[in-house]
């Protein structure tokens, strides 16, 4: 049985277009209840499945994110929900317990209460070459989802490539999604509407010579584990402030990215064309409100740079 959904929270946002999840348990019930069929028909997934606590964290709505990741598609999504609980059992992830309060920004004094805070992994090495306010991860209203500002010219991406391999880049990105889920699991609970990560890249001090198509190629091969390992975590991708010559280097670019990924990279107007007009500042006020979008991104939030979302969970 899936975990309860509490009363879902009012939405006050009419751009805010979360499905309630409720309504996808109804209409994708046969396939979730295939999955966990399948599951069971795995010695080792069932042997993992039953083990401690795990049929409650393996609940409908975490096969949901499965199904509909994989467009309903059984098969597919019973394979990509088996390896998850392998790779998770391997990788002792689910004794890592809550890493929420762990999330830190990059680029960004920690405050007074995050300061004696024990990091992710791989958060110090990623951070080493980050400048002032290159990452900000936030929740601005504890009712919706997570929100990323990147500055990518504000992120040594040469320096990343040499100083950091693949497998320091999947583990810290791994964990960094971990206690990303973590959020937006409990807000998708809480509220009844399913919850994702937007992120903004912001590329209005990136030059083509600060991009690195090695550290790239390597962001990507770490997002496509991320989609299999945390499907519907990612709501999507806005590029912000792009220079004339995106569009080719994106051309050379996609290919190297998970389609899934790709598919949600969206980009923007400059922030001079969408402040104040709702019409092109819509695909962002899905997933934050204009009171909470910072003034440099085309909002009204003077204060920058925000909170990180792991403030709301320091005990």
């Amino acid at each position: 049985m899936c975990k309860p959904i509490s009363e879902p929270v009012q939405v006050l946002s009419s751009y805010d277009e979360r499905p309630l999840v409720d309504d996808l348990l109804d209409k994708h019930a046969k396939a979730i209840a295939s999955v966990r069929e399948n599951i069971l028909a795995d010695d080792e997934s069932k042997a993992i499945y039953e083990k401690g606590d795990n049929t409650k964290r393996y609940d409908d709505i975490w096969i949901l994110r499965y199904v509909l990741s994989h467009k309903g598609h059984v098969k597919s999504a019973s394979k990509a929900a088996m390896k998850t609980i392998k790779f998770r059992e391997e990788s002792k992830l689910n004794e890592a317990g809550d890493l929420r309060h762990r999330i830190k920004q990059h680029g960004v004094k920690d405050s007074e209460m995050m300061a004696s805070i024990e990091p992710l992994p791989g958060y110090q090495l990623y951070n080493k070459y980050c400048e002032e306010n290159a990452i900000c991860t936030t929740l601005p209203d504890e009712n919706r989802g997570i929100v990323v500002y990147y500055d990518m010219g504000k992120m040594d991406q040469h320096g990343l490539a040499e100083g950091m391999d693949a497998e320091q880049m999947k583990e810290m990105v791994l964990y960094s999604n971990e206690a990303m889920f973590q959020v937006v699991d409990e807000i998708t609970r809480t509220t009844g509407r399913l919850t994702k990560v937007m992120k903004i890249v912001d590329m209005s001090s990136t030059g083509f010579r600060k991009m690195n198509r090695a550290f790239l190629q390597r962001d990507g091969a770490s997002s496509k584990a991320s989609e299999d390992y945390y499907p519907q975590l990612l709501a999507c991708i806005m590029v912000m402030n792009g220079p004339t010559w995106l569009s080719t280097f994106w051309s050379l670019l996609r290919p190297v990215i998970p389609k899934r990924v790709a598919e949600k990279v969206d980009f923007l107007p400059s922030v001079a064309k969408m402040k104040g007009n709702k019409t092109t500042l819509k695909s962002i006020l899905k997933y934050v409100s204009e009171e909470n979008l910072p003034e440099k991104y085309a909002g009204l939030n003077k204060q920058w740079p925000l909170p990180c979302v792991s403030e709301r969970y320091v005990m």
